[in-house]
């Protein structure tokens, strides 16, 4: 009876001991967000004023995770990397950074619980694909629209496939770097076509 007990302590030890080595290889997630670019001559914006209304989101793109095509079809969410802020935030507080930084415009992004600012153009992005792959390239493609704070109408209206290469899949951190660096250059197309 006691040997019994004796092989059944050791039994359960080890299956305790082999669940707590497993969970102890599990990465903890890590959390990003999405960075403005300086062009080193930081111009503060004071020059013409936009408000970047909260990004609309392609369906597959999750508001909290990173997303990586495998192949043509399949896409994977990271458990161990996520965005910090929700994306349809987190873009357009970047854009806004990039807009006040690198190019002169007093540039807001939505904020909750804050009514939007009093500013001359309204400014709303649709983020169709914005992800890396397993071929190592970065994508970022999206469509925009300028309008008049005073009207809906758009007065512009612009689509952009931006792209990056040399990534090493699974490198989240630099990932991010390039998604950043992305939103930089999307943010200069968008200066372009302010009025």
């Amino acid at each position: 009876m006691r040997r019994r007990n004796l092989k059944r302590s050791i039994y359960l030890a080890f299956i305790s001991l082999s669940f707590a080595a497993c969970a102890a290889k599990e990465s903890l997630p890590a959390f990003f967000v999405l960075t403005s670019a300086s062009t080193g001559d930081v111009r503060w914006g004071r020059g013409t004023s936009v408000f970047i209304h909260p990004a609309d989101l392609a369906p597959y793109l999750k508001p909290d995770s990173l997303a990586v095509r495998k192949g043509t079809n399949e896409i994977v969410y990271p458990r161990t990397a996520l965005w910090a802020e929700p994306l349809d935030r987190g873009l357009p507080r970047a854009v806004a950074d990039n807009l006040s930084r690198n190019h002169g415009f007093r540039a807001y992004a939505f904020a909750p619980g804050s009514p939007p600012p009093q500013v001359g153009y309204d400014i709303e992005i649709r983020l169709d694909r914005f992800e890396g792959d397993d071929n190592g390239d970065v994508i970022l493609s999206c469509r925009w629209s300028v309008s008049d704070s005073e009207s809906s109408v758009p007065i512009t209206r612009r689509g952009i496939e931006l792209r990056d290469s040399g990534w090493k899949p699974g490198d989240y951190p630099d990932l991010v770097a390039r998604l950043s660096a992305l939103v930089a250059k999307l943010s200069t197309q968008i200066a372009r076509s302010v009025p």
